[in-house]
């Protein structure tokens, strides 16, 4: 989840109390940071820590950016020591800057799909990244394009080779079973994520698997 410390809605204290009324037992606030971020994200870290609520853990995380094809991502040492868990996750291909939106840079949808795909792949050979966040959202939400399934699959395989759990979006994934299935059948760690930027969409995953099964 996202707080106002980056591009959430509510502070802290009112997503971990949605959090616990949700019946939430873990959770991770994922922020939003670069390598530039050093001069905020410690106070991020310690307002998390200072949660007392023993009713839902509150884990300091990381979201940042893949930055090219060996894997490296968009943060540094600093800020990797105040983390319990780190996510790595596409949200722009190399070369790009600022904010990109819809098929800026006249990528095809196959060429989005294999970039990301490749990026993907990398980034889980790191070392210090503990998930893969919303594999293939770039693809599915700019380019507006549908992955073969052989290449999930692919990231799943990936996911248990090396131990970096695979994220099931609510935001991205229309179909988050499959997924599920497919990383308990390869026996790949999973992280199933609400990306919640306000208090209403804390639990959204969860409801929405439970919308499915009904």
């Amino acid at each position: 989840m996202h707080t106002t410390w980056t591009d959430g809605s509510a502070p802290v204290a009112e997503m971990h109390a949605r959090a616990v009324a949700e019946g939430l037992k873990t959770i991770l606030f994922s922020e939003h940071a670069r390598k530039s971020s050093v001069d905020w994200f410690p106070r991020f870290a310690a307002e998390v820590r200072a949660i007392s609520d023993q009713r839902c853990r509150a884990l300091v995380g990381v979201e940042c950016k893949i930055e090219d094809f060996g894997g490296a991502v968009d943060t540094v040492p600093a800020i990797l020591a105040e983390c319990d868990l780190v996510m790595a996750s596409v949200h722009r291909f190399p070369g790009e800057s600022g904010i990109t939106t819809g098929t800026t840079g006249n990528y095809s949808p196959e060429q989005a799909v294999d970039i990301e795909f490749r990026l993907s792949l990398a980034a889980m050979d790191n070392p210090a990244v503990d998930i893969l966040g919303h594999p293939f959202g770039m693809s599915i939400a700019r380019f507006k394009t549908s992955p073969p399934w052989e290449l999930f699959q692919a990231l799943v395989d990936k996911a248990a080779a090396t131990g970096v759990a695979f994220e099931v979006n609510a935001r991205y994934h229309p179909d988050p079973w499959a997924l599920i299935e497919a990383c308990r059948k390869a026996g790949a760690p999973l992280s199933l994520g609400s990306n919640a930027h306000t208090p209403d969409e804390v639990g959204l995953i969860g409801r929405l698997l439970q919308r499915e099964v009904q």
